[in-house]
């Protein structure tokens, strides 16, 4: 018995052993916990707040800051210097290049196709074919027309020759002549260029020739292409058909007075046709820069020209119907590519944008 009362002993010690040990494990995580979110106070000053600032010693009198009068120099988000354009008063020289025409050249420059014409009539005849590479035109400043003077003219014929006033000649400033001075009897240097603002030129006389079945004779200014009288032959009904295969106007457009054709471009040796029915009055070289030539007169008023063949299949007085393959395309004349210089021409209209 007292063995068991013992063992119950040391077990019931044990037991509360153990519990005051846990008891006191817990009391003291508690304290840990208390300590680390009690938050620390932290020491202040209580001493009363100082009457005066402290003494400083050696303090220098600095010179007082000066606003200027007037504004300074401020900074901008764009700062750049304005270039003013100045109007071009005289001349300029461009060189042609391989590849330009006379509505190209107008169009960099923003002038009118005619006044490159008339800028360079007595270089170009009065024909856009005349251009070449290597050729050095004038550029106007304005739209018009550049005159040659020669001895013995007056600003007022020359003014209206080109459909101006003799002081629209006078008054600019890029001819360099005195304003003052009599039309009538101007001093004007000989062979001097003279700007003519908004001045006109008619087309050259050798273009206004109308060649027609009955005087194909009158053709012989062209050419050794004339023919003789022609008494008969097909007249065509007046709907004309495209003269090529191919359907690209290229080079030059049709403008009035200065290009009254259409450039349809091509492969060399490409067929030409008859744009309607008729009769050729023209076959052959054409001295004025068109190159091999047809004209055909469809004897109702019309005529169409084929310029710049590079092989003519046609002759004299021969009848051909629309379609009928009259040239193969080339590039004869004055010409830069391979195309064929389409013309209609009416009795009634003159020469029309085909």
């Amino acid at each position: 018995m007292n063995r068991t009362r013992a063992l119950a002993f040391f077990r019931s010690s044990v037991f509360w052993s153990a519990a005051l040990a846990l008891a006191v494990l817990g009391v003291a995580a508690a304290g840990v916990r208390a300590r680390a979110v009690t938050p620390v106070r932290p020491k202040v000053d209580e001493s009363p707040p100082p009457t005066s600032a402290p003494a400083l010693l050696n303090i220098e009198d600095l010179p007082s800051f000066v606003v200027a009068e007037e504004a300074g120099i401020s900074r901008l988000s764009d700062v750049h210097t304005i270039i003013p354009t100045r109007p071009r008063l005289g001349l300029l020289k461009y060189q042609v290049q391989l590849g330009d025409t006379l509505f190209g050249i107008a169009d960099k420059f923003g002038l009118k196709p005619e006044s490159i014409l008339w800028g360079n009539w007595y270089e170009l005849d009065g024909d856009p074919h005349f251009i070449a590479p290597g050729q050095d035109l004038n550029i106007l400043p304005v739209d018009g027309a550049l005159h040659r003077w020669s001895a013995g003219e007056g600003l007022n014929g020359v003014a209206s020759f080109y459909g101006v006033t003799a002081r629209d000649i006078l008054d600019w400033p890029g001819n360099n002549i005195d304003p003052a001075m009599d039309p009538a009897n101007p001093d004007i240097k000989e062979g001097s260029g003279l700007i003519v603002p908004g001045g006109k030129r008619q087309p050259p006389s050798w273009q206004l020739v109308r060649i027609t079945r009955s005087n194909p004779g009158v053709a012989s200014i062209l050419g050794p292409g004339a023919c003789a009288a022609v008494s008969n032959g097909p007249t065509g009904d007046g709907v004309f058909g495209w003269p090529s295969t191919t359907k690209a106007v290229t080079g030059n457009p049709y403008i009035p007075g200065v290009h009254e054709a259409i450039d349809i471009g091509g492969g060399a040796g490409s067929g030409i046709f008859a744009s309607d029915d008729g009769v050729v009055v023209y076959a052959g070289w054409n001295d004025w820069g068109y190159g091999y030539t047809v004209v055909i007169d469809h004897g109702n008023g019309w005529q169409t020209l084929y310029a710049h063949n590079g092989q003519i299949k046609v002759g004299c007085g021969q009848a051909v119907t629309q379609g009928s393959v009259i040239a193969g395309m080339g590039c004869t004349g004055k010409c830069s590519g391979t195309h064929v210089h389409f013309e209609m021409r009416s009795d009634t209209f003159g020469r029309v944008n085909p």
